[in-house]
């Protein structure tokens, strides 16, 4: 046979082939830096999230030797690699997290990196192989009959439980929907209520008056008025931190952004006390720190809020409706605690202003970052270029 082979006449024994194209690799996409890649970001996750969390597991048992984690993870999966590498390997346990991320979804767009990031993570030495990611919205978990509640609750209680949102917590209209924040918190803090031991709460929410939907505002602020009116401490700290010292003031404070933000987060904290009270039995609740910084440049106030919550079971007796029991219940002292969430709210750290005075701790917060970065795939010089600018 010829060099020409069955081919034969003018061209190869290919040319004849009809639909062979030129191969060309699927190149990897180009890795753009998130808000949450910010030094800012890289303060909260170490010095709110991680140092509670921390204080939290030093103080009580840990069942399994397991930390049980509920959130709302991102494609990269930085919360739980850097929960892994300074919380639970320290402490030689392990982490196993519930997710909700719409990535994991069939084609969806981030699945891909979801996927990397999941066999990554599961390769570390803190990592527990029951974890899962679900593809649903959290909010869904409202639904009993939905796998978002069955997996919720199989799980749960969980040791931390943290809402990282990128929109309003209070955004939604209160009362119309049966898939809202307000409802999820309900049906999480019922799991919740199984709890023995103490546990933490970490909500980030947008502030303000474009992301408090203006009848949650009203509402809470009726929280706010009742303690102005019924607990002296309280009024007399409304006063002092915020100027708000009566019904007139606390209605002149909902006109502008900063008493918003003062309302709302105290309000919120006053709702979450009231829950948290009412479970049988009862828990109380204290904030451990409020950090904020700004999405929006030229906002007049920190716009986006972290506040770090631990809420402690109690083992008070419930009242007897015949009084057969001589055994009376302890009242929770609301009072006293909606005074101590006042205070905490009202020395919110404004992270932006701080690192920019601090820029050694901005510096420490960009290398720390960087190490997150680079076992997630992306380009830390152009990073540490980009923070320099």
């Amino acid at each position: 046979m010829s060099d020409q082979g069955a081919g034969s006449g003018s061209g190869s024994f290919a040319d004849n082939i009809s639909g062979v194209g030129e191969y060309e690799f699927s190149l990897p996409k180009k890795r753009y830096f998130q808000p949450w890649h910010k030094p800012r970001k890289q303060f909260v996750r170490k010095e709110q999230w991680c140092y509670f969390i921390g204080q939290l597991l030093d103080e009580i048992p840990i069942s399994e030797n397991t930390l049980t984690y509920f959130g709302l993870p991102g494609d990269d999966l930085l919360d739980l690699r850097c929960f892994g590498s300074a919380v639970c390997e320290p402490r030689h346990i392990k982490l196993r997290f519930l997710g909700f991320n719409n990535s994991a979804a069939a084609a969806a767009e981030g699945q891909t990196e979801l996927n990397i990031s999941m066999d990554e993570v599961s390769k570390s030495a803190s990592f527990d192989p029951r974890s899962e990611i679900l593809p649903d919205d959290m909010r869904e978990l409202v639904n009993t009959s939905s796998i978002a509640w069955y997996k919720t609750s199989q799980i749960g209680p969980y040791d931390v439980i943290n809402l990282d949102l990128c929109d309003g917590f209070g955004a939604q209209s209160p009362g119309h929907f049966d898939e809202t924040y307000y409802n999820m918190i309900l049906t999480l803090l019922s799991v919740q209520a199984r709890r023995k031991t103490p546990w933490l709460l970490l909500l980030t929410t947008r502030v303000g008056k474009a992301h408090v939907h203006a009848e949650t505002l009203k509402r809470l602020a009726g929280l706010y008025r009742l303690n102005l009116a019924e607990c002296a401490p309280f009024q007399a700290a409304s006063s002092e931190r915020f100027n708000i010292s009566d019904a007139t003031s606390l209605e002149d404070a909902k006109k502008s952004e900063a008493g918003i933000q003062s309302v709302f987060l105290v309000g919120l904290c006053k709702w979450f006390l009231h829950l948290a009270a009412a479970h049988n039995p009862p828990s109380t609740m204290e904030v451990k720190s409020a950090l904020g910084y700004r999405v929006h440049g030229n906002a007049s106030i920190a716009d986006m809020v972290s506040i770090a919550i631990r809420f402690n079971p109690t083992f008070e007796v419930t009242k007897d409706p015949a009084n057969l029991a001589t055994i009376q219940p302890t009242p929770i002292d609301e009072c006293d605690l909606a005074t101590k969430v006042l205070k905490r709210v009202s020395s919110l750290l404004d992270v932006d202003e701080y690192l920019l005075s601090e820029r050694d701790i901005r510096q420490e917060m960009i290398e720390e970052m960087c190490t997150l970065l680079e076992a997630a795939r992306y380009d830390t010089d152009e990073y540490r270029r980009q923070q320099s600018i």
